[in-house]
């Protein structure tokens, strides 16, 4: 289990969240190799954000995931049971509802039960770079943390992040945020608002923290409370900012595999994948994205933005420079998180038929070893 905790009214303590090692051993192969005395449950803990008197709780959608039961647990020391409602993994972002208090019977008998702590999101669309911030949770399990910091930047792409599959421009913050912070509050210090998730840090660099902007949570958590779906739309491709230097330094180059390349403010593509919309549609390599449904475009985060925003499965109108031409695809695209669930599970399946092929051979070597042994015991006349 995983136990969610904050560490202030703005801050709860998910815990106790748990799954075992054979959650996925749907053929009882795991069962049938591992003694008991090595089977487990394995605990974890992050931290989460009343944000309806209904209690309703936002977290990381890490914190919770394989969870098979979810504790929430208060500053002020009330433990209750919780549900996950929904997950949006290309976010990171999950709402749990509190369902129960663990002790109902002391619950029920007091005669004025108090009501839960709601914390009051913010305008993440406001924060400056400088602005000084909290981060609150329970790293390590160390319950109502507070570390300081400011914004010391915006708009961080998940790209740069180094979390390739989600689709977040993130807050970056120096306020120390370690594990059991995750799904925790990032507190605007002079409105007391909260204006982030806190979600990460980057590997190998001290005081670099990201945050999901709140903006960015708020949009989805009431559908995720209803157990709604989240699309993403996806087209793939990968892409790069270009610019006129840019590009007039690849032309300038007579031995550039790229060959001629617009000088012009766009994005270019770098990469078609195979089976996409985008290769449907009849992009390529090298072409110059200038506008993404009617929007102009010159940065490749701000096409990803838009691309990210797109109705599934309708027509997004793409114009391109190539060979000197305008021209204008339509591209449908597709959902990014069934994209990757169909990826997971097929993973999944083969994993589990790797396991299968392991106990089909371990049990052919162990009957052998059985017969060669009897055969000893008892030699033929």
């Amino acid at each position: 289990g995983k136990r969610l905790d904050q560490g202030s009214r703005h801050g709860e303590n998910i815990s106790d969240r748990q799954s075992s090692n054979e959650e996925n051993d749907e053929d009882g192969v795991f069962d049938s190799l591992v003694p008991d005395r090595m089977k487990f449950i394995q605990q974890g803990q992050g931290s989460g954000v009343i944000f309806c008197s209904e209690g309703l709780v936002v977290t990381n959608a890490h914190v919770v995931q394989g969870a098979t039961r979810v504790k929430v647990t208060l500053t002020d020391g009330r433990r209750f049971k919780a549900e996950v409602k929904g997950v949006d993994d290309i976010i990171d972002i999950a709402v749990l509802k509190i369902i129960a208090p663990e002790d109902a019977a002391s619950y029920s008998s007091s005669l004025d039960p108090q009501p839960l702590p709601v914390a009051e999101f913010g305008d993440s669309d406001e924060l400056q770079v400088g602005q000084f911030v909290v981060a609150v949770g329970s790293p390590g399990g160390l319950d109502n943390t507070v570390t300081m910091g400011i914004i010391s930047g915006l708009k961080r792409s998940s790209e740069v992040v180094g979390l390739m599959h989600k689709k977040v421009d993130f807050i970056q913050t120096d306020a120390a945020i370690n594990p059991g912070n995750s799904g925790g509050p990032l507190v605007d210090v002079e409105k007391g608002t909260i204006i982030g998730i806190n979600t990460c840090i980057r590997a190998n660099m001290e005081g670099t923290s990201f945050a999901v902007p709140i903006n960015k949570a708020k949009a989805i958590v009431h559908d995720l409370a209803e157990g709604k779906h989240i699309n993403h739309g996806y087209v793939g491709v990968s892409m790069a900012s270009l610019t006129p230097d840019l590009a007039r330094q690849n032309n300038s180059d007579s031995n550039s595999p790229n060959g001629f390349i617009p000088e012009v403010f766009g994005v270019v593509i770098t990469r078609v994948y195979q089976n996409t919309p985008a290769e449907e549609a009849g992009l390529r390599r090298l072409d110059v994205v200038t506008e993404i449904g009617g929007q102009r475009v010159e940065r490749a985060d701000d096409a990803q933005r838009i691309i990210d925003g797109a109705s599934v499965g309708k027509n997004l109108a793409i114009k391109i420079m190539r060979n000197g031409k305008d021209i204008i695809l339509d591209v449908k695209p597709e959902d990014l998180g069934y994209k990757l669930q169909k990826m997971k599970e097929e993973k999944r399946q083969e994993k589990q038929d790797q396991m299968k092929k392991l106990k089909k051979k371990l049990m052919d070597g162990l009957q052998q070893n059985v017969d060669r042994h009897l055969q000893d015991l008892y030699p033929s006349p």
